[in-house]
């Protein structure tokens, strides 16, 4: 395998984990608010990691292997 195909896969893989992981934050945010924590924080990045590991999916053609 040529290096242009390793940087892809690892990029796509990395987006997959930023996704997922983002979507566990979101879950996480969903209970604090529910009981009147401070819920804004992990809101917040788990948009970030959600949309970060979507561009990067996207951007390296994960479901075209």
């Amino acid at each position: 395998m040529n290096n242009t195909k390793i940087k892809t896969y690892t990029f796509a893989l990395i987006g997959l984990i930023l996704f997922s992981g983002g979507l566990c934050l979101f879950g996480e945010s969903v209970i604090y608010k529910y009981e009147n924590k401070d819920w804004f924080f992990f809101g917040t990045l788990s948009l970030i990691f959600i949309n970060l590991g979507l561009g990067l999916m996207i951007k390296n053609n994960w479901g075209s292997f």
